[in-house]
């Protein structure tokens, strides 16, 4: 007879905190933000061990993050699901959340946010979120104006061999020749852009490498090298794409600059 009573009694719960989820989407669809916060704080309340209760809270991070702007109560949620078993769905994501939210709130948030991706660099990440966690803290490290910490940890991604055919290692030298640029070396940042570029036949996954490169040129006054770069850009691309509208509008303001110096 228990048992009769308690199958009953669950699927009302289930079927309860569906609704109050569902409830808490259409809140967020029509930009109802709090609202929608608070009916996902709701569920959580309503029914603290229900399935879920983890989207519940991935949900409220991130609308306090992301459309409420209040990093605290950002940094509340996202705790909680860090709390839980480090296998669970939520717990690296939540700790990325964490570490984004330190990342804006100043040095000593951006601190925070270091230990945090070292902390995840000791775990058995799969190989993308590895790339994922490598890039962030490299990232941060630039911001930081740590170029050479930096390079060690974009270095990493490239000794683990990622497959040549995505696009993971053409970002990566990207970063890295940004870092050298930041750092005021601009003869390796141009080499680290030419040769990607060059090793992947002008491709697009090296588009990023190629506008730095062309930007570097104008930068020095190579303008015919920078329309050279722009050029091989347009050929690359579709006229509708947003880089290849960037190169053109630099190539007709690079060849008035280039007319101008010779007259």
């Amino acid at each position: 007879m228990l048992l009769l009573l308690f199958a009953p009694l669950a699927a009302c719960q289930s079927n309860g905190s569906s609704q109050m989820f569902d409830r808490a989407l259409r809140l967020w669809q029509e930009r109802h933000y709090d609202e929608a916060a608070q009916n996902f704080i709701a569920l959580t309340t309503a029914y603290p061990d229900d399935e879920l209760v983890d989207d519940a809270l991935f949900w409220i991070a991130n609308l306090y993050e992301h459309y409420l702007h209040e990093p605290e109560q950002a940094l509340r949620y996202y705790r909680s699901l860090t709390k839980r078993s480090e296998e669970a769905e939520y717990y690296l994501p939540a700790m990325k959340g964490l570490a984004r939210v330190y990342e804006s709130q100043g040095e000593e948030g951006r601190s925070k946010a270091l230990l945090i991706y070292q902390k995840l660099q000791q775990k058995q990440l799969s190989p993308n979120r590895f790339v994922e966690n490598q890039t962030l803290l490299a990232q941060l490290y630039i911001r930081a104006g740590q170029f050479e910490k930096a390079r060690v940890e974009l270095k990493r991604i490239l000794q683990a061999k990622p497959d040549s055919r995505s696009d993971i290692i053409p970002k990566t030298y990207h970063l890295i020749g940004l870092s050298y640029y930041m750092e005021g070396r601009k003869d390796l940042a141009e080499v680290t852009f030419a040769e990607i570029d060059q090793k992947y036949q002008q491709g697009k996954a090296t588009l990023a490498s190629a506008m730095s490169l062309a930007q570097l040129y104008e930068e020095q006054d190579q303008l015919q090298s920078a329309i050279t770069i722009y050029k091989s850009i347009l050929s690359r691309l579709e006229q509708r794409d947003v880089f290849y509208q960037m190169a053109n509008d630099r190539i007709q303001k690079l060849k008035s600059r280039h007319r101008q110096t010779k007259s």
